[in-house]
């Protein structure tokens, strides 16, 4: 039986620390920083704009993440979270499904975006979990679209023969002022 696996959003960064296996900034066409980190099967993206500032999660559950987030969703198979967030001078859109499919690499996973460079990528495998040997070691991964401005999130479940996958899109509308 898998662990449950939950989308979480804050303002902010929260108070919770936590163990980073690979981490990498970036920032977007439109000047938004993004502060991307693995952190075990689960990862962290820290997004800035201004003043504004969001901190995305899609991890196991935990009793120390803080409670009061904008959003915590339980990823549910055949479900598919879909939701628009404003924050500041930030809009957050985002798209996450549990798949029925196993991807066995990142190349796999990107192959299935197409149009992505790997030059914008962070993953990494963990080796050292224990499996069958024919199936591929579980792995975390995001990759990055400057041009769309645009974030895709990969995690692996071999032992469930799933991945949970996400599409995160990030704007920063121009207000206009009349006289």
């Amino acid at each position: 039986m898998m662990e449950p696996i939950y989308f979480s959003l804050y303002e902010k960064i929260p108070d919770y620390p936590v163990r980073i296996f690979r981490s990498a900034r970036w920032v977007l066409d439109n000047k938004v920083a993004l502060e991307a980190s693995i952190i075990g099967k689960s990862h962290r993206v820290i997004i800035r704009h201004g003043r504004s500032c969001l901190t995305e999660f899609i991890t196991c559950f935990d009793q120390r993440l803080p409670e009061q987030a904008l959003e915590k969703v339980c990823l549910q198979s055949d479900t598919v979270h879909d939701r628009e967030y404003r924050s500041g001078d930030l809009v957050y859109r985002v798209n996450i499904e549990q798949v029925a499919r196993l991807y066995n690499t990142m190349d796999e996973f990107l192959n299935s975006l197409g149009g992505i460079s790997t030059a914008n990528v962070l993953t990494h495998k963990f080796t050292s979990v224990p499996g069958h040997p024919e199936t591929p070691p579980p792995f975390t991964g995001l990759a990055l679209n400057f041009d769309s401005n645009t974030f895709y999130t990969v995690h692996t479940y071999p032992e469930n023969g799933i991945s949970i996958t996400s599409r995160t899109t990030i704007s920063v509308p121009i207000l206009s002022a009349t006289i």
